[in-house]
């Protein structure tokens, strides 16, 4: 399986002022894609920070590194700088993330830019920096390696990184993870409480190896727990997930019923 971390930097995702939308989608984008987030940090905006969290988790050595927020112009902006500070990477500007910073004040304004330190600060790069094209926004993607693992910073304005992402980054992680397939039944239950049903997800659990199987409370009407099931299951060979998952739906229904519960709705592959 593919591993990517997601390092959100950001004072305003720490404060309450911005909710994490962006890791939120990201994750929704990967498990529909038949993978998922290893794991979310969050941080402020200082070089210490950046760079001390980039070490931790290039260290526990996951296939991407996904760094969203911190590319813009303002003083607070300093995610590429960081990056350079964790590799050992100097800081130049990068011509051709210069020409796409151009390209779209040209597209924007309709005339030529005039060159500030603003504009330029988000046109230099980590050394060895690949940079993406940002189709919505100014400060481009950047795309670099170090020992193996790929690097991608995105901006924090979610259209932006929804662009990119869409653009290049979804490709490679793609390309990694090979033929995925997935199928999903969510099934809503009523009259029986989380704490029966657990002994059966543990059972389905050691049972179908290639399950997914989460509980959500809903809350009681009419004095009735409710609760929405979730079952995925993802693997290589279609006819595999196909075998695994009406196994693992007919297991849980049966044990469901034994224990009191109702199957209310299904929704989901027949």
């Amino acid at each position: 399986m593919v591993s990517v971390e997601v390092l959100a930097v950001g004072r305003e995702l720490l404060i309450g002022k911005t909710v994490n939308t962006n890791a939120h989608w990201i994750g929704g984008r990967l498990f529909r894609m038949g993978g998922m987030i290893n794991r979310i940090t969050t941080i402020t905006d200082s070089l210490a920070d950046i760079s001390s969290s980039l070490h931790d988790v290039l260290a526990r050595k996951p296939d991407f590194v996904l760094i969203v927020g911190g590319l813009g112009p303002t003083p607070d902006d300093m995610t590429l700088k960081g990056v350079g500070l964790a590799l050992r990477k100097k800081l130049k500007v990068n011509r051709d993330a210069l020409q796409m910073i151009r390209d779209h004040y040209k597209k924007v304004w309709k005339a030529e830019m005039t060159l500030t330190p603003s504009r330029k600060k988000m046109a230099t790069l980590p050394e060895g920096s690949i940079p993406q094209y940002n189709p919505v926004g100014t400060a481009p993607g950047v795309r670099l390696e170090h020992e193996g693992i790929v690097i991608y910073c995105l901006p924090g304005v979610p259209r932006e990184m929804r662009a990119i992402f869409k653009g290049a980054v979804e490709r490679e992680i793609r390309t990694k993870m090979g033929r995925i397939f997935s199928e999903t039944i969510i099934i809503d239950l009523e009259g029986i409480f989380e704490s029966s049903l657990a002994p059966v997800l543990k059972e389905a659990g050691a049972l179908f190896p290639l399950a997914y199987i989460k509980s959500h409370p809903k809350g009681i009407k009419e004095g009735r727990s409710r609760i929405e099931l979730d079952i995925v299951v993802t693997g290589r060979v279609k006819k595999n997930v196909s075998t695994e998952m009406h196994a693992t739906f007919d297991m849980l229904s049966r044990k469901i019923l034994d224990a009191g519960g109702t199957i209310v709705r299904k929704r989901g592959p027949s």
